[in-house]
């Protein structure tokens, strides 16, 4: 039935939320029973950089000032 999942989920995306999540657990001393607060957090924070890279490559690289560094 989802033999086609890769096609919608970002599995680097995951995994970066996962690996972020792991992070904080552990930065926080391993507490039990807080699964889902870390993986929100970490989900947050991650969606957060990637709305941060989305606007940096919106715009593009910055515009050229017209001069050449051929010293």
């Amino acid at each position: 039935m989802y033999e086609d999942t890769e096609k919608f989920v970002n599995l680097d995306f995951e995994q970066r939320v996962r690996q972020r999540a792991y992070d904080l657990w552990e930065a926080d001393g391993r507490l039990d029973g807080r699964e889902q607060h870390y993986w929100f957090e970490a989900l947050r924070l991650e969606l957060a950089a990637r709305e941060v890279a989305s606007t940096q490559n919106a715009f593009g690289p910055r515009a050229s000032t017209g001069t050449t560094d051929d010293h």
